[in-house]
């Protein structure tokens, strides 16, 4: 089994970062601190950060086909200037339900995008998975925990998805022209102690890398096999997210979480919360934008 190293980078501190993600419009990465109601941008070449403050919690973010930036909130998803700041709300996510909030979204080959919810203090199957098409949201899959991540396979024929709660990570048959899913089915069981299944995204070979909450890495899966190939150790133990960018999508972004950690732990652990970069020499996926 492959095994890397992330390094930190010593410029930002987050509360709950996640929501990794490559923009090829920018040539920079994304990521969201939910707790600190944050949108960041990172230069992975300069390893500079700019960062925007939100009204409220932000869940995930995806760049849009204009420039814009499309993320969930509390309890709507809106459309973001990162420049201006301007925030236009798009549609209502479970305003009904103020106990829940977004969590992770990525958008499909046709743009629209599957965003989770999930109760703020994570009691229950209060959650739902959605997606939206830029006029109607519609719920995919109901009684979610953690709904977290999302990512497709390259031919777009299947669909990868990941509750936290259930410690798995299940495919699904997609028709990327209805957008609907089929035949579920667990193609990963995660069973590392005291470590969870996060955020997630795939490389050009198919294999899903999955941030490792209480595990202090990032996993290389094969869902074909249900085996662990690879695994990126980071000195920080709140994995969250995981997205390829750079010039030939060789490099990984990771974000990290301070929060659930006592004083000891943070201590022990001083990188956590910062954002991690690693070359890992296998080419990855860019996610799709989203087109309204």
């Amino acid at each position: 089994m492959k095994t890397w190293k992330a390094t930190a980078l010593n410029n930002v501190r987050l509360l709950l970062g996640e929501g990794a993600i490559w923009s090829s419009l920018w040539d920079k990465f994304l990521y969201v601190d939910i707790e600190g109601q944050k949108v960041g941008i990172l230069d992975p070449i300069y390893k500079t950060v700019e960062e925007r403050h939100l009204r409220e919690k932000v869940g995930t973010v995806v760049p849009a086909e204009d420039g814009w930036l499309i993320v969930g909130l509390e309890s709507s998803i809106a459309i973001f200037d990162f420049d201006s700041e301007e925030l236009n709300e798009l549609i209502k996510l479970e305003s009904d339900i103020p106990t829940n909030r977004s969590n992770d979204g990525k958008c499909d080959a046709a743009g629209r995008l599957w965003i989770g919810t999930m109760n703020k203090q994570a009691k229950g199957a209060a959650g739902a998975l959605y997606f939206y098409d830029g006029k109607h949201l519609k719920k995919k899959i109901a009684n979610r925990k953690v709904s977290n991540g999302i990512c497709w396979s390259k031919d777009n024929k299947i669909m990868y998805y990941i509750d936290t709660l259930d410690y798995n990570i299940k495919s699904y048959d997609f028709d990327v022209i209805n957008g609907t899913i089929s035949n579920e089915n667990i193609v990963v069981e995660v069973s590392q102690n005291g470590s969870m299944p996060d955020g997630m995204t795939i490389d050009d070979d198919g294999m899903l890398w999955v941030a490792m909450w209480g595990g202090g890495c990032v996993n290389r899966y094969n869902p074909f096999s249900g085996e662990l190939v690879g695994k990126v150790e980071l000195d920080a133990p709140h994995v969250t997210s995981c997205a390829f960018g750079g010039k030939d999508m060789k490099q990984l972004l990771i974000t990290t979480a301070s929060v659930g950690l006592s004083e000891e732990q943070l201590k022990q652990f001083p990188n956590s919360g910062a954002l991690f970069l690693v070359d890992v020499g296998i080419k990855g996926m860019e996610m799709n934008r989203f087109k309204s």
